[in-house]
């Protein structure tokens, strides 16, 4: 087993109008606390806000959620 130095963040944008979520991958330097990875998901969450935030009227949900590194391989999805 190897060590991940990263931590992988799943963010999924429900607008109004699409069926289907706007779905992106975040990849951030894994922290070594819980304060720590609670500080950086919040981080996240308004980096995220922040610049979505002239499309804020058509936005109805941020999901943003932590996943295992095995789910993001090379940019793509295996079981999200």
């Amino acid at each position: 087993m190897t060590a991940t130095k990263h931590s992988f963040y799943k963010v999924e944008i429900d607008t109004k109008d699409a069926v289907q979520p706007i779905i992106y991958f975040r990849k951030c330097r894994k922290c070594t606390t819980a304060k720590g990875m609670d500080r950086q998901h919040d981080r996240i969450v308004m980096e995220t806000i922040d610049a979505w935030r002239q499309f804020s009227e058509q936005i109805q949900r941020y999901t943003i959620s932590r996943v295992p590194a095995d789910v993001v391989v090379r940019g793509e999805i295996r079981n999200a």
